[in-house]
């Protein structure tokens, strides 16, 4: 055994990566949600945000209705350049590691505005959220299980978000096995984006959530047919 190998840090592979990864990124949403509300509760943050947001004002919805809007599309962002992170699309023109490091930066900022736009809510003049609402999903008094989904895609994209930093400790394999949430994730956020979100009647909204549908589908498709060229191929050898 070598020095290196000595230093070398155990990896988490198979079910039990898999569930360490799960832990983290459950309970790094629910900090996430915590942290601002304590922020908002013991420190001086909760008050200047308060006077910023006018009482009975329309601010605080108005915020939470715009960073839901820059959550999806950094989360429609990050699904879409993930998908071509795995063809030959993105492999032709950008070094791996730094096409990488721009997917885990889109995820990590989609996370940051999902959790502003839920923090936001606390302020808000009619629906009155507390952090429980915003902790446990289906709970809240607006359109709540809509919004549970969207609190479930939230922890979701903390998980996912969070094993990129284990991705040592997961092995190749099971990170990417934990990758394929994102699909299952993308889903739920645009099924909670147009059921509960007040501006999906409207043309624009809703145009950018078919554009973004039908680009994730196509690439989803592409993918796939990508993949099966291969196993084509070598049936056709093998006959």
């Amino acid at each position: 055994m070598t020095a290196n190998d000595s230093l070398a840090r155990p990896s988490l592979t198979g079910l039990a990566g898999a569930t360490a990864a799960f832990a983290a990124g459950l309970l790094g949403g629910a900090l996430a949600i915590l942290a601002l509300a304590w922020l908002a509760a013991q420190t001086p943050v909760g008050g200047l945000t308060a006077q910023l947001l006018p009482a009975g004002g329309k601010t605080a919805w108005y915020l939470a209705r715009s960073t839901g809007v820059v959550a999806y599309l950094l989360l429609s962002g990050s699904t879409v350049w993930g998908l071509a992170l795995s063809t030959k699309v993105i492999r032709e023109w950008a070094p791996p590691p730094l096409a990488l490091a721009l997917h885990g930066t889109l995820s990590w900022l989609a996370v940051g505005f999902a959790g502003f736009h839920a923090f936001i809510l606390l302020f808000d003049g009619y629906y009155q959220y507390t952090v429980a609402d915003l902790l446990i999903p289906f709970t809240g008094p607006y359109r709540p299980a809509a919004v549970g989904l969207g609190i479930v895609g939230f922890y979701g994209l903390s998980l996912v978000t969070v094993s990129f930093g284990l991705r040592k400790w997961l092995g190749q394999r099971a990170w990417r096995r934990l990758h394929y949430l994102s699909f299952g994730l993308y889903i739920l956020v645009t099924v909670h984006g147009l059921a509960a979100g007040a501006d999906s009647g409207s043309p624009g909204i809703r145009a950018m959530y078919i554009a973004s549908a039908l680009l994730v589908h196509f690439l989803t498709n592409y993918r796939l047919l990508t993949l099966a060229k291969p196993a084509v191929k070598a049936a056709r050898v093998a006959g």
